[in-house]
C-alpha cells in the first residue's frame, strides 16, 4: 500500500514536469524555420555574399600576420595612393558624415554576426544591404543603435526602422533590428524590402531569381549555414559585366573573357593547412566542347617535374596557342613578336650620309642577322595541321652558380593524336634559329642525354620527340627530366590545370628584379618605396605582396568544362 501511495505522489510531481517539457516541445516545433538569409535580400543584386560566422573571419584577419605585413608593405603603399583607394575613401567619410558614426574598424566588428551576408546592387553608388545574425544585447551595445535618436523612424512589414539623409551629399544611412537580426543599407527600399521579406510578404527576393537559384543549384550543397563551408559567393556576371566601375577596376582585366558566363558562385573553405575554393561558372549559351576524356591531360601533368615553379596544361588547345608559346618563350622577341602597329603618321628623319661615323659597327664581309618575322611559318603550319589532344606549359628559374643572375627556363610539352615527325620538327626549329642566333645556313643538332636534341649555336634550344609526345624548351636537363617521365601512369585529367610553388619561386622572383631595377644595390636588400615616391612595380609593389602572402607554399587550380558550365577547384596549400 505505502508502495502505491509513493508511486502515485512521484507520478504527481512529474505530471507538471512533463507537461512543461511537452508544451516547449509543441512551442518549439511550432516555431516557423528561420528563414535562409538569401531569401530576406530584395531582388535585384549583382552579388550576394554570406558568411558562416563572419565575427570568427574578421577577429581572424585583424589578428593574423598577413594583414600586419601588408599594411606595412609596398604593395599597400602603392594601393593608397590609388584613384579606387582615394574614392573608397570619400565613400566611407560621405557615409560616416550621413550616418554620425564612422564606418572603421570599430564599427565593423560590432555588427559582424554569426551568419551574416551582404549584397551590392549598385558600385557606382555603393548601394548595398547586410543582414547579421545578432543577439539583442549586442545589437542594443552598438555605436548605430545608440544614435537611432537622431534618425527618422519609420515602418515596414512588422518592424521599425531608422533612416537618415544627407541630401548634399546623396548619401542615406539605415538601420533596424527585428528578431535576432540587423539590418544596414545605403538605400531606404532596400531596408523596407527587406523587412517586408522577413513579414513574409510577397516580394521578389534574391533567392527567387533565377541568376541565383540556377547558380546554387549547379553548385550543389553549399557551405552556409550547416555544412564545413565558411563563405558563399554568388554573382550576375551579365550585370557586373556591363557596370562600367567592374570593367574599370577588375584587377584581372579579362572582362571580354567573363562575358561568356551569366552568373557563378563561389564556396569557400578552410582546413588545417589548406584553404579550398570551388567555384562554379554558368555559360549564358552552352557550347561543343569534346572534353569528355580529359585522360590526355592526366599523362601530361605526371610528367610534371618536383621542382617546377609554375606549369599549367590544357586539354585541345586552340590552333596556334602551341606555337605561339613556343615563339614567345624560347625565340627571341625580334621574331617572336611583330612590331605594334601605329596609327600616327611616320616621322621625318633626316638620314646620315654614307660613310658617317655610325656605321663603322656594320660588318660588309658577314651576312646580316636578319629579322625574318616569317621564321616562325614551317612550325606553326606544322602545329596547326597536327591534332594536339594537350598541352603542357612548365617555367622555373634557378640561380647561377655565380649566384648573381636568375634564369628563367622554360618547356612546353606536347601530345598528339598521331606520332610526330621528329626531323620535320627539327628542320623547322632550326629553320626559324637561322639568322638569329647564328650565321650559319644550317642548323646542326647534337644528340644529348636520352634522346634529348641540343641546338648548338649562340642560343639554347633542346627538344625530344617519342611517338604523340614532343618536349621543346631552352634547357636540356628540364627537357630531360619530363621526356623522362613519358611514360609514368597518368594522374587525374581535366580540361584545364595550372600550379604556382610560390615558396619556391619568391626568392628567385625579388632577386632578378632587384637586378633589373636596382643593379647597383645588394640582392639580399629590400626594395621599398622612395620617400614620396612610387615604389618598383616588380620588387617593390609586387615583391611585397609576395612576402605578405608568404604563409603559402604552393596553389593549384583545375577545370572541368561541361560547355554548359565551368567547374573550378583551388587549393592553396600553407606552410606550418
Amino acid at each position: 500500500m505505502k508502495l502505491i501511495k509513493k508511486t502515485k505522489r512521484r507520478l504527481l510531481l512529474a505530471s507538471p514536469v512533463a507537461a512543461a517539457l511537452t508544451a516547449t516541445m509543441f512551442w518549439a516545433l511550432a516555431q516557423p524555420a528561420p528563414q535562409p538569409l538569401a531569401s530576406l535580400f530584395p531582388a535585384g543584386a549583382l552579388l550576394y555574399l554570406e558568411a558562416k560566422d563572419l565575427g570568427a573571419l574578421l577577429a581572424d584577419w585583424n589578428g593574423s600576420a598577413e594583414k600586419r605585413d601588408w599594411l606595412s608593405s609596398a604593395n599597400y603603399e602603392a594601393f593608397s595612393r590609388s584613384t579606387l583607394f582615394l574614392k573608397l575613401g570619400d565613400a566611407q567619410s560621405q557615409f560616416a558624415t550621413a550616418a554620425g558614426v564612422p564606418p572603421d574598424y570599430a564599427l565593423l566588428s560590432s555588427i559582424a554576426g554569426s551568419n551574416s551576408a551582404a549584397a551590392m546592387y549598385d558600385i557606382g553608388k555603393l548601394e548595398f544591404l547586410y543582414i547579421a545574425r545578432i543577439a539583442s544585447a549586442r545589437a542594443m551595445s552598438t555605436s548605430l543603435w545608440m544614435t537611432r535618436g537622431t534618425y527618422q523612424t519609420r515602418h515596414a512589414g512588422n518592424s521599425d526602422y531608422f533612416i537618415k539623409e544627407d541630401k548634399t551629399l546623396h548619401r542615406v544611412a539605415a538601420f533596424a533590428y527585428t528578431g535576432d537580426s540587423l539590418l544596414l543599407a545605403t538605400k531606404e527600399d532596400l531596408i523596407a524590402g527587406a523587412l517586408q521579406l522577413m513579414a513574409r510578404d510577397t516580394v521578389p527576393s534574391v533567392a527567387s531569381e533565377p541568376w541565383f537559384t540556377d547558380s546554387v543549384q549547379a553548385a550543389g550543397a553549399g557551405p552556409i549555414p550547416n555544412s564545413q563551408g565558411d563563405v558563399r559567393l554568388v554573382y550576375n556576371m551579365a550585370r557586373l559585366a556591363g557596370a562600367y566601375q567592374f570593367r574599370s577596376h577588375w584587377v584581372q582585366a579579362n572582362v571580354p573573357e567573363l562575358r561568356q558566363f551569366s552568373s557563378g558562385v563561389a564556396d569557400l573553405e578552410r582546413t588545417r593547412g589548406e584553404i579550398r575554393e570551388r567555384r562554379v561558372l554558368l555559360r549564358a549559351t552552352p557550347v561543343e566542347i569534346d572534353g569528355s576524356n580529359e585522360s590526355a591531360t592526366g599523362q601530361l601533368l605526371a610528367a610534371i617535374p618536383d621542382d617546377a615553379g609554375l606549369y599549367r596544361a590544357w586539354l585541345h588547345p586552340a590552333a596556334g596557342q602551341a606555337e605561339q608559346f613556343i615563339e614567345e618563350n624560347l625565340f627571341p622577341p625580334s621574331i617572336a613578336t611583330a612590331a605594334p602597329r601605329s596609327k600616327s603618321a611616320p616621322m621625318v628623319a633626316e638620314t646620315a650620309e654614307a660613310g658617317n661615323e655610325i656605321d663603322l659597327e656594320s660588318r660588309i664581309d658577314q651576312r646580316p642577322i636578319t629579322d625574318n618575322r616569317d621564321a616562325m611559318k614551317p612550325l606553326r603550319d606544322r602545329l596547326a595541321a597536327a591534332k594536339i589532344d594537350a598541352m603542357l606549359d612548365i617555367s622555373s628559374t634557378s640561380v647561377d652558380r655565380d649566384q648573381v643572375f636568375v634564369r628563367p627556363h622554360f618547356v612546353i610539352a606536347l601530345l598528339a593524336g598521331a606520332p610526330w615527325d621528329a626531323d620535320a620538327i627539327r628542320a623547322d626549329l632550326g629553320s626559324a634559329a637561322e639568322g638569329v642566333w647564328s650565321n650559319s645556313a644550317t642548323a646542326t643538332w647534337r644528340t644529348g642525354a636520352n634522346g634529348v636534341r641540343e641546338l648548338e649555336g649562340l642560343g639554347k634550344l633542346a627538344m625530344a620527340a617519342d611517338g604523340k609526345w614532343l618536349v621543346i624548351g631552352d634547357s636540356a636537363e628540364m627537357v630531360n627530366t619530363v621526356f623522362a617521365r613519358r611514360n609514368r601512369a597518368a594522374v587525374a585529367g581535366a580540361s584545364y590545370a595550372a600550379g604556382w610553388r610560390h615558396a619556391r619561386e619568391l626568392p628567385n622572383f625579388e632577386r632578378m628584379t632587384k637586378l633589373i631595377d636596382f643593379p647597383q644595390m645588394p640582392v639580399t636588400a629590400s626594395a621599398e618605396p622612395i620617400p614620396g615616391g612610387e615604389p618598383p612595380f616588380f620588387s617593390g609593389n609586387i615583391a611585397s605582396l609576395g612576402r605578405t602572402l608568404k604563409r603559402i607554399d604552393a596553389a593549384t587550380i583545375v577545370v572541368h568544362d561541361t560547355g554548359a558550365m565551368l567547374r573550378e577547384s583551388v587549393v592553396y596549400r600553407l606552410n606550418p
